[in-house]
């Protein structure tokens, strides 16, 4: 395979992969943050965990697209 090419199976991997971020970690972890009840700093951080899963989720895209 030529450089700047993408495998079939890569893109695949990626559609997975964003399904699996977007339509399940993500709402399942709101779920349960929002349901545990935290009040102050420690709602104020367990708030940005749904933040950092879209930010990784997006470095592992970028990674899976730039081959590294």
């Amino acid at each position: 395979m030529k450089k700047g090419q993408i495998n079939v199976a890569n893109i695949i991997g990626l559609v997975v992969g964003v399904i699996l971020i977007v339509a399940v970690l993500m709402p399942v972890t709101d779920d349960v943050v929002q349901n545990q009840g935290f009040t102050g700093t420690t709602k104020t951080i367990t708030d940005l965990f749904i933040v950092l899963e879209g930010v990784a989720g997006l470095v592992l895209i970028a990674a899976a697209i730039l081959g590294r």
